[in-house]
């Protein structure tokens, strides 16, 4: 006896789990595969006139972006893929009633679900690692192509900026400029033991590359901690805030390509900023929440694809399409209320998975046993 059957027989995985578990496993790969070329088609129609602008080498086209670009596809639409997986092939298990031979043996119907939930696991497992730290260092490369071929200019924070620079500093400006570093009616406000006692306003902020510091220009400052402060005015003023151009540009789009070390680190620094986090938490919590949906999923897809009937594999292919727009579609209505505050980032992540939960269990329960 191998070390293999070694295991399998500790694990208590017969011939059956077996090949239940490679049914598995090869119907998910073979549906990632397949629809992460049309996606590649598909999005190379819709960018085929950037391409043509630009003209970016083709080892660029293919290493620098269509390598990367086939994990991000993956990784968002892995759920679906796991779905009409266990929907496909677990339909043709009944249709040619190995289902019923199966229960007919004397296998209670817990045992039956025994491989779709070892092989929901492994997935589980790899989803894990994969969209905690693969993944957005994948979606990294991805944005950098984007970046440098496709968009016209770097999306930058250009309206009512507001930012805290440390505990008793705050900093708002109507405007700012990445390309020239340069900010337009800049206040910073000094708090001392909830009370302000200085203001600076100045109607353009500079930064200066060389000397890695900001110059104020039309410099105004005032004085709250006697009534008759005089306002201090300099036409120009260079100074050091503990905050760089790169801190203003909206980096909404480009949480996804944080690990998640990088990304609890930055929502720590907004939140002491002030500024709201209730996307990039969603995010966060998206990471955790979408491999723990495998186990639902493979549990719901089970469920409606083990009875026999006269429509065959495509009736249940067709109401596995259809629960999957439902579920599509209450995950974003859920992440849309996460992202603007509406509800707790991690109710509004958990809800659709636990709901759905909820649903599979009563399927179960009815399902032909």
């Amino acid at each position: 006896m191998n070390w293999s059957a070694k295991i399998y027989d500790k694990l208590g995985i017969g011939i059956l789990d077996r090949y239940i578990m490679r049914k598995f496993l090869s119907t998910f790969l073979y549906s990632v595969l397949l629809f992460s070329l049309i996606a590649v088609f598909i999005d190379i129609s819709e960018k085929i006139d950037d391409f043509i602008k630009r003209k970016p080498p083709l080892e660029v086209l293919v290493f620098d972006y269509y390598i990367w670009f086939l994990p991000y596809f993956m990784g968002l639409f892995s759920p679906v893929f796991l779905f009409l997986s266990v929907i496909f092939f677990n339909s043709k298990l009944a249709q040619n009633t190995e289902i019923i031979s199966i229960l007919n043996s004397g296998a209670e119907y817990k045992r039956f679900l025994k491989p779709y939930l070892l092989t929901a696991f492994l997935l589980f497992v790899s989803f894990l690692w994969l969209n905690t730290y693969f993944l957005p260092l994948c979606d990294r490369y991805r944005l950098k192509f984007e970046d440098d071929w496709i968009h016209e200019k770097k999306v930058t924070e250009n309206d009512n900026i507001y930012s805290m620079l440390n505990d008793t500093n705050v900093i708002h400006m109507q405007s700012f400029n990445y390309r020239d570093s340069v900010g337009f009616n800049c206040t910073v406000e000094s708090f001392k033991q909830n009370k302000i006692y200085s203001r600076i306003f100045a109607t353009r902020i500079v930064w200066n590359r060389e000397k890695q510091q900001w110059r104020f220009e039309g410099f105004q400052q005032r004085s709250f901690v006697n009534d008759d402060e005089p306002v201090r005015k300099l036409a120009m003023l260079d100074t050091s805030l503990r905050i760089k151009p790169d801190e203003f540009i909206l980096k909404a789009n480009y949480v996804s390509s944080m690990t998640n070390p990088e990304l609890n680190e930055y929502i720590r620094k907004e939140h002491e900023k002030g500024a709201p986090v209730h996307k990039f938490k969603v995010e966060l919590y998206k990471r955790i929440a979408v491999p723990c949906s495998f186990f639902v999923l493979t549990l719901l897809g089970v469920s409606v694809s083990s009875r026999k009937n006269r429509g065959g594999t495509g009736f249940h292919l067709g109401i596995g399409i259809g629960i999957t727009f439902v579920y599509l579609l209450i995950i974003q209505i859920f992440t849309t209320m996460g992202n603007g505050g509406v509800m707790a980032p991690w109710l509004a992540v958990w809800t659709p998975p636990v709901v759905f939960f909820f649903i599979a269990l009563y399927l179960l329960k009815i399902a032909p046993k």
